[in-house]
């Protein structure tokens, strides 16, 4: 896999493209592929791309159907690649050749460095002026370029340094910053179409804790084409244009502004928003339907403040905590020696693609049958056992038994702490894992055969494109006995909307042997260990609702319903009431409208109550149905709307334990007669 992806977003580009990828074609740093993505240009612009690509392996062109601005064309190359960094270029950019070898090595420098952007001129001449030297904070919400417009001699000295953010033009992006950056799954906001999204990655690096660092000794030429900030050039730009940059800045202000700011940034902003708002009713009336737009995604826009505000809120060390530092470049140019290399160490193996968490308790014989089950591991598969066992080393021996075939370097046993819980062993098994993806096993469930070989291979071509995978599974009896297929019917992507309502209405939806998710998506949403044994439900309800969830159709796995399971005792008031937190941090999100949540809610509790009572009338306990009935009653969920699909279930249930309880008043009757 190449080391750096060049990703350039084209629309009707004929006049430069050429010229920019011949210059990046050219760069003394070789080892990168380079994605073209055309928003459908009615000029030649792919024709000369293909004849460009035709020359050059590294080159390929991507054809979009329709527009989909600057933040769709990158979105679309960066879901689908997976190189350890990313390297944005205008196509009106011409590069030095040596930019980015210089920008790799700034890069290495250390590991927060999010992004790195160099010096951009906007002639050739001798004294050039400076279109940007990355970007600089201003007041109100507000970023502007570094230096633009200022003679070259004018600037004096220039040094690296940290920056408040990088123009768009041509930044180079560490992955590992790109996908702690994505708000509902996207790097880019597509609201923003093509105006101001540098100054929301702006913003957004700085709340999360990133790095941006200028660095003068990369240079290139930007011919800069409008000043957003002159009226005299705003005047001659299209109405979309100009409707898009009123409406970035509230889109800017409104998801990015920490609570505690929200005063100082009014006093700030407010005015120059109002006059903006009698300029356009006096001069410009076309951009009010920017306004309008704010208002109609006002809901949208409020969900992704609340999912970036969460983020920001966390210590900037859990982006990157437990990851190695970037590889040594391969097949590129040896760093400059005016950058020096200090501090920089190369990683470890690279981490492999799927990391298979295996967490057990007292059950050698369950442990050993999910052992067969994986078959021999592919090379990018690691296997982690992490047993809370007290009383004795049974899992640990048929764990170095059933694993001893396999690669030494790919499997790892650990014996936790006495006192350890399922939710602990839950969080450590994702400490511990070195995977793009984590797999969860538990000790009872099994893989079909062939399943580790579908799953490995779904996730090679989901990889950079699909944080959150839902596979199916079959639930079975102790005696390997299937009582359900639970599959997805075809292949698709629910959005964190559609996937969020799902998992909140049906309670069995998630198994866990079914669903798969990359680290980055642990990390960035942890579990949560006030939820206890409820943790998986939180967990995926945060998934979902942040990154959505892709259905594969097919049977990866076994999910074992017996008498030794966790879930078998969690019927009960206390799992009811953290169940009712999950719906509760839903609200407080705001995640989803309150009565697609109430109904939601309504759904999920009774399908929760008659699964636990069904369980125990299966197991001819008719008492302990009874009981189970009975959490409908509880206040906190008696006064749900009737959920209409589970009535007729819950009247038969209900009759079902009044007459075993009636046979078993009139059976202690007629005993106490014949005492």
């Amino acid at each position: 896999m190449p080391n750096v992806l060049l990703s350039v977003v084209t629309w009707n580009s004929a006049d430069s493209i050429e010229a920019c990828l011949r210059s990046a074609l050219a760069q003394t740093y070789t080892d990168f592929e380079l994605w073209v993505v055309d928003n459908a240009s009615a000029d030649d612009t792919r024709a000369r791309v293909q004849a460009l690509a035709a020359t050059d392996a590294r080159l390929r062109l991507h054809a979009l159907p329709t527009n989909t601005g600057f933040c769709g064309g990158h979105n679309y190359a960066l879901d689908r690649t997976a190189t350890e960094l990313v390297l944005l270029v205008n196509p009106d950019v011409e590069m030095a050749p040596d930019y980015l070898a210089r920008a790799v090595a700034a890069m290495h420098q250390h590991p927060r460095i999010g992004t790195v952007c160099g010096l951009l001129l906007q002639t050739t001449e001798p004294d050039p002026r400076i279109d940007s030297a990355g970007m600089l904070r201003r007041t109100g919400g507000r970023f502007g370029l570094r230096l633009h417009g200022q003679r070259l001699s004018e600037a004096g000295p220039l040094a690296r340094t940290d920056v408040a953010g990088a123009d768009g033009a041509l930044p180079l992006l560490r992955r590992l910053c790109i996908d702690d950056l994505r708000v509902e799954g996207a790097f880019f906001d597509p609201r923003f179409f093509a105006h101001k999204e540098d100054w929301d990655v702006a913003w957004r690096s700085q709340l999360y804790g990133w790095r941006t660092v200028f660095e003068p000794a990369c240079r290139a030429l930007h011919p800069r084409q409008f000043l957003p900030a002159s009226l005299a050039v705003r005047r001659r730009l299209g109405g979309a244009l100009k409707a898009d940059a009123v409406k970035n800045q509230w889109l800017l202000l409104v998801k990015n502004t920490p609570a505690r700011q929200v005063p100082a940034m009014l006093v700030q902003a407010l005015p120059r928003q109002v006059f903006i708002i009698f300029y356009l009713m006096l001069f410009e009336r076309t951009s009010l339907k920017a306004l309008s737009y704010v208002w109609q995604h006002r809901h949208g826009l409020l969900a992704s403040r609340r999912l970036v505000q969460a983020r920001a809120t966390r210590p900037p060390t859990a982006a990157f905590e437990d990851s190695p530092h970037l590889p040594a470049p391969r097949a590129a140019a040896p760093a400059p020696a005016a950058l020096p290399r200090t501090g920089w160490r190369p990683a470890l193996a690279p981490p492999p693609l799927l990391s298979i968490c295996v967490p057990t308790y007292h059950r050698p014989g369950l442990l050993a049958r999910a052992l067969r089950s994986l078959g021999p591991l592919p090379p990018e598969v690691e296997v982690l056992v992490s047993d809370n066992s007290t009383a004795n080393d049974l899992g640990g021996r048929v764990a170095r038994l059933g694993l001893r075939r396999q690669p030494a370097g790919q499997w790892r046993y650990y014996r936790n702490a006495p006192g350890s819980t399922a939710a602990d062993n839950f969080a450590a098994c994702i400490r511990r894992a070195r995977g793009h993806y984590l797999y969860h096993l538990h000790d009872d469930d099994f893989l079909r055969p062939g399943g580790l070989a579908r799953l490995v291979a779904e996730l090679r071509t989901s990889r950079g494109q699909h944080e959150v995978l839902l596979f199916g599974v079959d639930v079975v009896d102790a005696r390997k006995r299937v009582l359900r297929r639970q599959y997805p019917s075809h292949r698709r992507w629910l959005a964190p909307v559609q996937a969020l309502t799902r998992v909140l209405t049906d309670s069995s939806w998630v198994r866990i042997p079914a669903l798969v998710a990359s680290r980055a998506a642990y990390l960035a949403t942890p579990p949560d260990p006030a939820q206890e044994d409820t943790d998986d439900t939180d967990l995926w309800a945060r998934f979902f609702g942040q990154w959505g969830v892709l259905l594969v159709p097919g049977c990866i796995a076994a999910y074992t319903v017996h008498e030794g399971a966790l879930t078998t005792s969690m019927f009960n008031e206390h799992t009811v009431e953290l169940l009712l937190r999950i719906f509760t941090k839903a609200q407080a999100q705001g995640l989803l409208p309150a009565p697609r949540l109430r109904q939601a809610q309504a759904q999920f509790f009774n399908q929760f109550v008659l699964a636990g009572a069904y369980r125990s009338l299966r197991r001819h306990d008719a008492a302990t149905a009874r009981r189970v009935l009975k959490l409908l009653k509880l206040p906190a969920l008696q006064g749900l709307p009737v959920a209409l699909r589970w009535l007729p279930i819950k009247l038969v249930f209900n009759a079902i334990t009044w007459v075993a309880a009636l046979a078993l008043a009139t059976e202690a009757a007629t005993l106490a007669e014949s005492l």
